[in-house]
């Protein structure tokens, strides 16, 4: 059977149909999704709480927290009808702050705001990067209930009316994204960022993956009460930036509803396990860092002493944020995770991502990268095999498992949730 991937850039591979469990990816919608009307509608009876109209009258400073251009959030289509909302509860054009929450992704470019904003709304209203980095923009709320310090944005605590805009998907750090994730992390300081991931590390992947009852998230809004959240706007996409469904309201009440409507898309029924699953990072592959989300998943439904086959484009490279990236990868995840215990590896949120994922790669299962902007060597130094095309990587797979094995194929595997 010849198979072509959600992104072009990997072109058609192939596997014998005898091989084959199944191809699966978020589910398969008709139509354009929902209409203007319909996210007016929403707007106007959020979940769980008051009209928006009524919380924001007599508010001074509205911040609203955004995802930033590795996300697919629609704001052109969200924002407008949010900030018409504001205006007839009386908020000026300039107490309206938009922030966008990197957690410690790279700043947004100028161009990539107005990209993401639109133009109209980049140039009439403030939008400004989270400066995650900047302890003078930064408060201290006190201890998490997972025991580490909460350090967030000074503009987030300092606002009279904070919402956040975002979409659900399922996430392994806490359950799903979307939701009070956009403020703890989202706008955290460095070292709460660090420790919200590092916590997650104490709970097997399908304790927290997919979960909504999960002890991370659920100290993640208790942060949001403490900040002060209003409300959340959070849409459900599908083919792309394409709305089958948005929630508005409470932190936890309209969460909970945008759950069950993201499952609808990325919770996706299996076919058991296979020996070798090719799992597609797009769209979450700006960089390797992004992109081994998909490994997630992939963990899901691969056997042990199987392979996983990572197609990632990659254009960013593997992490630009982190320059040790590279150097430290994904091999001796035990080791780096008891350095980090005992103090003598700093960089916590970089050694998450590595030992998460190394795991998974060096320790229960092989992987191989497909990844025209990742060269052979770079891919080895981090724990990966490379291959220059999806075949290749199928061909070599065989080879390491035996060529009767079961291949199993997940289009966009950094956002679905496999179901076995």
């Amino acid at each position: 059977m010849k198979i072509q991937l959600s992104s072009a850039v990997f072109g058609e591979f192939e596997v014998d149909d005898h091989n084959l469990i199944g191809v699966y990816g978020p589910t398969t919608l008709e139509g354009p999704g929902i209409s203007d009307v319909q996210i007016r509608e929403r707007f106007a009876h959020p979940i769980g709480i008051p009209s928006l109209a009524e919380l924001a009258r007599g508010k001074n400073k509205v911040v609203i927290v955004t995802d930033d251009n590795t996300r697919a959030t629609p704001l052109p289509r969200l924002l407008p009808p949010l900030l018409d909302i504001l205006k007839e509860a009386g908020v000026r054009d300039e107490q309206i702050l938009f922030l966008v929450g990197l957690g410690t992704h790279r700043d947004m470019t100028e161009l990539e705001i107005i990209q993401k904003f639109g133009k109209d709304i980049a140039s009439k209203y403030r939008v400004i990067n989270h400066e995650w980095g900047n302890p003078e923009a930064l408060v201290n709320l006190g201890k998490s209930e997972l025991g580490f310090e909460v350090v967030i944005s000074r503009h987030a605590v300092e606002a009279d009316m904070l919402l956040v805009v975002g979409s659900i998907v399922p996430h392994a750090t806490t359950g799903f994204s979307g939701g009070g994730k956009a403020i703890m992390p989202g706008i955290c300081g460095e070292k709460t960022i660090e420790d919200t991931h590092w916590k997650a590390l104490d709970f097997a992947m399908a304790e927290i993956l997919g979960n909504f009852d999960n002890p991370v998230r659920q100290a993640v809004v208790d942060v949001c009460r403490r900040v002060g959240l209003s409300a959340i706007v959070n849409t459900i996409l599908f083919d792309g930036d394409k709305i089958h469904d948005l929630v508005v309201g409470d932190v936890e009440a309209a969460h909970r509803q945008g759950v069950k409507s993201c499952l609808e898309v990325y919770g996706v029924p299996v076919n058991g396990q296979a020996d070798i699953v090719v799992a597609e990072a797009y769209p979450t592959d700006i960089d390797l860092r992004q992109a081994i989300k998909a490994i997630c998943s992939a963990d899901i439904v691969c056997r042990d002493n199987g392979v996983i086959i990572l197609p990632a484009n990659c254009p960013e490279g593997a992490a630009p944020q982190f320059p040790d990236f590279e150097y430290y990868g994904f091999s001796n995840p035990d080791d780096l995770y008891q350095e980090v215990e005992e103090g003598v590896f700093s960089q916590k949120l970089l050694a998450y991502t590595l030992v998460a994922i190394g795991r998974i790669i060096s320790k229960r299962v092989k992987a191989i990268l497909v990844s025209e902007n990742i060269d052979a060597t770079k891919a080895e130094q981090m724990g990966f095999q490379h291959a220059a095309t999806v075949d290749e990587a199928l061909a070599r797979a065989y080879e390491m498992v035996g060529q009767n094995r079961k291949v199993m194929v997940l289009k966009q595997a950094g956002q679905i949730l496999p179901v076995i």
